[in-house]
Protein backbone atom coordinates (compact mmCIF):
# COMPACT_ATOMS: atom_id res chain seq x y z
CA UNK A 1 0.00 0.00 0.00
CA UNK A 2 2.86 2.34 0.83
CA UNK A 3 4.55 1.62 -2.53
CA UNK A 4 1.34 2.42 -4.40
CA UNK A 5 1.00 5.71 -2.51
CA UNK A 6 4.59 6.67 -3.35
CA UNK A 7 4.03 5.91 -7.04
CA UNK A 8 0.85 8.00 -7.05
CA UNK A 9 2.68 10.87 -5.36
CA UNK A 10 5.52 10.65 -7.91
CA UNK A 11 3.05 10.79 -10.82
CA UNK A 12 1.28 13.83 -9.38
CA UNK A 13 4.62 15.52 -8.78
CA UNK A 14 5.61 15.03 -12.43
CA UNK A 15 2.29 16.48 -13.62
CA UNK A 16 2.52 19.49 -11.31
CA UNK A 17 6.12 20.18 -12.28
CA UNK A 18 5.25 19.94 -15.96
CA UNK A 19 2.33 22.32 -15.60
CA UNK A 20 4.47 24.74 -13.63
CA UNK A 21 7.17 24.63 -16.31
CA UNK A 22 4.91 25.60 -19.22
CA UNK A 23 6.50 28.73 -20.64
CA UNK A 24 4.37 31.78 -21.25
CA UNK A 25 1.21 30.20 -19.80
CA UNK A 26 -0.54 30.52 -16.47
CA UNK A 27 -2.85 27.58 -15.86
CA UNK A 28 -3.97 25.71 -12.79
CA UNK A 29 -4.50 21.97 -13.10
CA UNK A 30 -8.27 22.48 -13.31
CA UNK A 31 -7.94 25.08 -16.07
CA UNK A 32 -5.63 22.84 -18.06
CA UNK A 33 -7.85 19.78 -17.92
CA UNK A 34 -11.31 21.29 -18.22
CA UNK A 35 -11.13 24.61 -20.06
CA UNK A 36 -8.64 24.92 -22.91
CA UNK A 37 -5.42 23.84 -24.58
CA UNK A 38 -2.81 26.64 -24.80
CA UNK A 39 -3.15 27.85 -28.40
CA UNK A 40 0.08 29.89 -28.61
CA UNK A 41 2.75 27.45 -27.53
CA UNK A 42 6.36 28.57 -28.08
CA UNK A 43 8.44 26.87 -30.77
CA UNK A 44 11.10 24.45 -29.51
CA UNK A 45 14.62 25.85 -29.27
CA UNK A 46 15.99 23.21 -31.65
CA UNK A 47 14.81 20.99 -34.53
CA UNK A 48 12.56 18.06 -33.62
CA UNK A 49 13.27 14.59 -35.04
CA UNK A 50 10.78 11.76 -35.37
CA UNK A 51 10.85 8.13 -36.40
CA UNK A 52 7.94 7.53 -38.79
CA UNK A 53 6.82 3.99 -39.65
CA UNK A 54 3.79 2.97 -41.71
CA UNK A 55 2.82 -0.67 -42.17
CA UNK A 56 0.37 -1.67 -44.92
CA UNK A 57 -1.38 -5.06 -44.81
CA UNK A 58 -3.22 -6.18 -47.94
CA UNK A 59 -6.00 -8.79 -47.79
CA UNK A 60 -8.75 -10.19 -49.94
CA UNK A 61 -12.30 -9.13 -49.06
CA UNK A 62 -12.63 -12.44 -47.22
CA UNK A 63 -9.68 -11.54 -44.97
CA UNK A 64 -7.01 -13.74 -46.54
CA UNK A 65 -3.57 -12.14 -46.18
CA UNK A 66 -1.85 -11.21 -49.47
CA UNK A 67 1.26 -9.19 -48.60
CA UNK A 68 2.57 -6.33 -46.47
CA UNK A 69 4.69 -3.22 -46.97
CA UNK A 70 6.64 -1.11 -44.48
CA UNK A 71 7.61 2.48 -45.32
CA UNK A 72 9.80 4.17 -42.72
CA UNK A 73 12.08 7.17 -42.31
CA UNK A 74 13.32 10.00 -40.12
CA UNK A 75 11.35 13.24 -40.22
CA UNK A 76 12.85 16.51 -38.96
CA UNK A 77 10.82 19.65 -38.38
CA UNK A 78 11.40 23.13 -36.89
CA UNK A 79 14.41 23.64 -39.17
CA UNK A 80 15.52 27.16 -40.24
CA UNK A 81 13.19 28.92 -42.69
CA UNK A 82 10.31 26.70 -41.52
CA UNK A 83 11.76 23.76 -43.45
CA UNK A 84 11.10 20.06 -42.89
CA UNK A 85 13.34 17.20 -44.02
CA UNK A 86 13.37 13.44 -44.60
CA UNK A 87 16.26 10.99 -44.16
CA UNK A 88 16.82 7.23 -44.03
CA UNK A 89 13.61 6.42 -45.90
CA UNK A 90 13.23 2.77 -46.87
CA UNK A 91 10.56 0.43 -48.26
CA UNK A 92 10.34 -3.22 -47.23
CA UNK A 93 7.95 -5.85 -48.60
CA UNK A 94 6.99 -9.35 -47.51
CA UNK A 95 4.42 -11.99 -48.38
CA UNK A 96 4.75 -13.62 -44.96
CA UNK A 97 2.33 -12.23 -42.39
CA UNK A 98 4.20 -13.22 -39.23
CA UNK A 99 7.79 -12.76 -40.42
CA UNK A 100 9.58 -9.53 -39.45
CA UNK A 101 10.35 -6.97 -42.13
CA UNK A 102 13.90 -6.81 -43.44
CA UNK A 103 15.87 -3.55 -43.62
CA UNK A 104 14.14 -2.65 -46.87
CA UNK A 105 15.35 -0.79 -49.93
CA UNK A 106 16.74 2.70 -49.36
CA UNK A 107 14.89 5.47 -51.20
CA UNK A 108 17.89 7.62 -52.10
CA UNK A 109 15.81 10.37 -53.72
CA UNK A 110 14.37 11.07 -50.25
CA UNK A 111 17.74 11.64 -48.55
CA UNK A 112 17.82 15.24 -47.25
CA UNK A 113 14.59 15.95 -49.14
CA UNK A 114 13.49 19.27 -47.60
CA UNK A 115 10.65 21.69 -48.17
CA UNK A 116 8.50 24.33 -46.55
CA UNK A 117 5.02 22.94 -45.78
CA UNK A 118 2.41 24.35 -48.15
CA UNK A 119 -0.22 23.23 -50.64
CA UNK A 120 2.63 22.71 -53.12
CA UNK A 121 2.93 19.16 -51.76
CA UNK A 122 -0.26 18.37 -53.71
CA UNK A 123 1.23 19.34 -57.09
CA UNK A 124 3.04 16.96 -59.49
CA UNK A 125 6.19 19.12 -59.80
CA UNK A 126 6.79 18.83 -56.03
CA UNK A 127 7.69 15.15 -56.52
CA UNK A 128 9.61 15.58 -59.78
CA UNK A 129 12.59 13.52 -58.51
CA UNK A 130 10.41 10.69 -57.16
CA UNK A 131 9.54 7.50 -59.03
CA UNK A 132 6.11 8.00 -60.52
CA UNK A 133 4.63 4.96 -58.78
CA UNK A 134 6.11 5.69 -55.28
CA UNK A 135 2.67 6.31 -53.82
CA UNK A 136 3.40 5.04 -50.30
CA UNK A 137 6.55 7.19 -50.04
CA UNK A 138 4.66 10.29 -51.17
CA UNK A 139 2.07 9.38 -48.58
CA UNK A 140 4.67 9.99 -45.84
CA UNK A 141 4.73 13.66 -46.83
CA UNK A 142 0.93 13.93 -47.06
CA UNK A 143 0.37 12.11 -43.76
CA UNK A 144 2.71 14.37 -41.80
CA UNK A 145 1.14 17.49 -43.32
CA UNK A 146 -2.30 16.28 -42.28
CA UNK A 147 -1.17 15.37 -38.78
CA UNK A 148 0.41 18.80 -38.30
CA UNK A 149 -2.83 20.43 -39.43
CA UNK A 150 -4.81 18.34 -36.92
CA UNK A 151 -2.28 19.12 -34.20
CA UNK A 152 -1.88 22.89 -34.53
CA UNK A 153 -4.65 24.23 -36.72
CA UNK A 154 -7.62 24.17 -34.36
CA UNK A 155 -6.43 24.36 -30.76
CA UNK A 156 -8.47 27.49 -30.03
CA UNK A 157 -11.66 25.63 -31.08
CA UNK A 158 -11.26 22.45 -29.04
CA UNK A 159 -13.23 21.92 -25.85
CA UNK A 160 -12.85 18.91 -23.58
CA UNK A 161 -14.88 15.93 -24.87
CA UNK A 162 -16.71 18.11 -27.41
CA UNK A 163 -16.79 16.99 -31.03
CA UNK A 164 -15.39 19.63 -33.39
CA UNK A 165 -16.06 19.34 -37.13
CA UNK A 166 -13.19 20.70 -39.21
CA UNK A 167 -15.37 21.74 -42.13
CA UNK A 168 -12.73 23.83 -43.88
CA UNK A 169 -10.53 20.74 -44.32
CA UNK A 170 -13.26 18.72 -46.02
CA UNK A 171 -13.38 18.27 -49.77
CA UNK A 172 -11.40 16.81 -52.65
CA UNK A 173 -7.61 16.83 -52.43
CA UNK A 174 -5.40 16.27 -55.51
CA UNK A 175 -2.70 13.63 -55.11
CA UNK A 176 0.05 15.28 -57.15
CA UNK A 177 -1.30 14.00 -60.47
CA UNK A 178 -2.02 10.46 -59.23
CA UNK A 179 -5.70 10.95 -58.50
CA UNK A 180 -7.81 12.40 -55.70
CA UNK A 181 -8.74 11.81 -52.06
CA UNK A 182 -11.90 13.35 -50.65
CA UNK A 183 -12.09 14.08 -46.92
CA UNK A 184 -15.61 13.75 -45.55
CA UNK A 185 -16.50 15.30 -42.21
CA UNK A 186 -13.11 15.44 -40.46
CA UNK A 187 -13.68 15.51 -36.70
CA UNK A 188 -11.41 16.33 -33.76
CA UNK A 189 -11.98 15.56 -30.09
CA UNK A 190 -9.82 16.68 -27.17
CA UNK A 191 -10.04 13.65 -24.88
CA UNK A 192 -7.97 14.87 -21.92
CA UNK A 193 -4.33 14.75 -20.81
CA UNK A 194 -1.72 12.04 -20.41
CA UNK A 195 2.01 11.54 -19.93
CA UNK A 196 4.24 10.57 -22.87
CA UNK A 197 8.05 10.70 -22.81
CA UNK A 198 7.70 12.20 -19.32
CA UNK A 199 5.86 15.18 -20.83
CA UNK A 200 2.33 16.29 -20.06
CA UNK A 201 0.30 16.03 -23.30
CA UNK A 202 -3.15 16.84 -24.58
CA UNK A 203 -4.75 13.85 -26.29
CA UNK A 204 -6.43 14.95 -29.52
CA UNK A 205 -8.30 12.30 -31.48
CA UNK A 206 -9.01 12.76 -35.19
CA UNK A 207 -11.24 10.76 -37.52
CA UNK A 208 -12.82 10.86 -40.98
CA UNK A 209 -15.04 8.12 -42.38
CA UNK A 210 -16.30 7.22 -45.87
CA UNK A 211 -13.63 9.09 -47.81
CA UNK A 212 -13.60 8.36 -51.59
CA UNK A 213 -10.21 7.55 -53.14
CA UNK A 214 -9.36 7.46 -56.86
CA UNK A 215 -5.93 6.71 -58.37
CA UNK A 216 -4.91 6.39 -62.03
CA UNK A 217 -1.38 5.42 -63.09
CA UNK A 218 0.39 4.65 -66.35
CA UNK A 219 2.57 1.59 -65.64
CA UNK A 220 4.65 1.01 -68.76
CA UNK A 221 2.28 -0.25 -71.45
CA UNK A 222 -0.53 -0.82 -68.94
CA UNK A 223 -3.00 1.47 -67.25
CA UNK A 224 -3.77 1.02 -63.56
CA UNK A 225 -6.87 2.40 -61.87
CA UNK A 226 -8.10 2.21 -58.31
CA UNK A 227 -11.34 3.29 -56.70
CA UNK A 228 -12.06 2.84 -53.04
CA UNK A 229 -13.29 4.16 -49.72
CA UNK A 230 -11.08 5.04 -46.75
CA UNK A 231 -11.84 5.31 -43.05
CA UNK A 232 -9.02 6.74 -40.90
CA UNK A 233 -8.62 7.75 -37.27
CA UNK A 234 -5.91 8.26 -34.68
CA UNK A 235 -4.52 10.22 -31.75
CA UNK A 236 -1.98 13.04 -31.46
CA UNK A 237 -0.13 13.46 -28.14
CA UNK A 238 0.51 17.23 -28.03
CA UNK A 239 3.09 18.64 -25.67
CA UNK A 240 1.65 21.32 -23.39
CA UNK A 241 5.07 22.92 -22.98
CA UNK A 242 6.15 23.59 -26.58
CA UNK A 243 4.77 23.34 -30.11
CA UNK A 244 5.60 19.70 -30.75
CA UNK A 245 3.99 16.31 -30.53
CA UNK A 246 5.38 13.51 -28.41
CA UNK A 247 3.69 10.63 -30.24
CA UNK A 248 1.15 10.02 -33.00
CA UNK A 249 -0.70 6.93 -34.16
CA UNK A 250 -2.91 6.65 -37.23
CA UNK A 251 -5.00 3.71 -38.38
CA UNK A 252 -6.76 3.33 -41.72
CA UNK A 253 -8.98 0.81 -43.50
CA UNK A 254 -9.41 1.03 -47.28
CA UNK A 255 -11.68 -1.05 -49.50
CA UNK A 256 -10.53 -0.92 -53.13
CA UNK A 257 -11.47 -2.07 -56.62
CA UNK A 258 -8.34 -2.36 -58.77
CA UNK A 259 -8.28 -2.67 -62.56
CA UNK A 260 -5.42 -3.31 -65.01
CA UNK A 261 -5.97 -2.50 -68.66
CA UNK A 262 -4.64 -5.91 -69.76
CA UNK A 263 -6.88 -7.92 -67.41
CA UNK A 264 -10.59 -8.57 -67.98
CA UNK A 265 -11.74 -8.58 -64.36
CA UNK A 266 -11.33 -6.27 -61.39
CA UNK A 267 -9.44 -7.23 -58.25
CA UNK A 268 -10.83 -6.36 -54.85
CA UNK A 269 -8.43 -5.56 -52.01
CA UNK A 270 -8.89 -4.69 -48.35
CA UNK A 271 -5.93 -2.74 -46.92
CA UNK A 272 -5.27 -1.82 -43.31
CA UNK A 273 -2.40 0.35 -42.21
CA UNK A 274 -0.90 1.47 -38.93
CA UNK A 275 1.33 4.54 -38.70
CA UNK A 276 3.49 5.42 -35.69
CA UNK A 277 5.34 8.70 -35.18
CA UNK A 278 7.82 8.55 -32.30
CA UNK A 279 9.90 11.46 -31.05
CA UNK A 280 13.67 10.91 -31.16
CA UNK A 281 16.12 12.41 -28.70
Amino acid sequence: MKTKSLKTFALLAIILLTIGGTKGQSFTGKDLVFKMIPANLPLPAKPQRYSVTTDYFNHTLQGTFVDKIRVSGTFTTNLPDNKEMWNNVSVAKSNQLNNPFDAGEAQKYMENFSYEPSDKILQPYFFKDFPYEAVQVKNLVWDMAGIEAFAWGHLDSLKLNKLYEVKKMNGEVPLAGLGTFTNNNIQLIWKGVSLMNNELCALVDFRAMDNPLSVNLKMGEKDFSLKGTSHYWGTVYLSLKEKRFEYVELLENVMMEIRWSDQPASQYVYTTRFMKVKKLE
